[in-house]
C-alpha cells in the first residue's frame, strides 16, 4: 500500500484528493518531468543589475566595490540584440529548444536552453554556465570591451 496526497492549487483549493503518491513520480509522469526538465534549462539574467554593477564598479555582494572601475554600457537598452547574440550562442542547432525571451522593458532575460544541453550535461548547472558565458561573451563583443576590463564583465554576470 503506498502513501496518498491530496493536491491543492495556489489558492487553497482542493484538486484532487487521495492521489497515489507513485503518480506524481517524474519518472513516471510526464508533466512532472517535463517541470523538472524546464526548471534545470531555464535561467533568468539580471540585465539591469549588470548594467548597474559595471557602471558603479560594485561586484561580489554588498560592501564590494572597485573605485574608478565602472563602465558605462547601455546593457538594458541593447537587450533584444543580447537576446538575439545570446540566442545564437546557446543554441545548438537552428531547430533545437532554444528560448530567449526579454522581459521588464529590456531589464530581464529569460533563457532556456536547449533540453539536449542538459541531458548531456553530468549536473543540473549546465543552463546556468552556459547562459552565463553567453552574456558574457555577447556584453564583451557588444561593447568592445578590452582585455583588461573583460573580467569586470565577468564578475558583474
Amino acid at each position: 500500500m503506498s502513501d496518498k496526497v491530496d493536491i491543492y492549487d495556489d489558492r487553497g483549493t482542493l484538486l484532487v484528493s487521495d492521489v497515489d503518491i507513485n503518480d506524481l513520480a517524474p519518472t513516471t509522469n510526464a508533466a512532472i518531468g517535463k517541470i523538472i526538465k524546464d526548471t534545470k534549462r531555464t535561467v533568468a539574467i539580471n540585465l539591469a543589475g549588470i548594467e548597474k554593477g559595471l557602471a558603479t564598479g560594485k561586484y561580489g555582494g554588498k560592501g564590494r566595490q572597485i573605485l574608478g572601475r565602472g563602465l558605462e554600457y547601455d546593457i538594458v537598452g541593447n537587450a533584444d540584440a543580447i537576446a538575439e547574440s545570446v540566442a545564437n550562442l546557446v543554441k545548438v542547432s537552428d531547430d533545437d529548444d532554444t528560448s530567449v525571451k526579454v522581459l521588464g522593458g529590456g531589464k530581464q532575460l529569460l533563457v532556456q536552453v536547449p533540453s539536449s544541453r542538459t541531458d548531456a550535461g553530468a549536473d543540473f548547472v549546465s543552463g546556468s554556465t552556459v547562459s552565463g558565458a553567453a552574456v558574457v561573451e555577447t556584453i564583451i563583443n557588444t561593447f568592445n570591451t578590452d582585455m583588461f576590463d573583460a573580467p569586470l564583465v565577468k564578475g558583474a554576470v
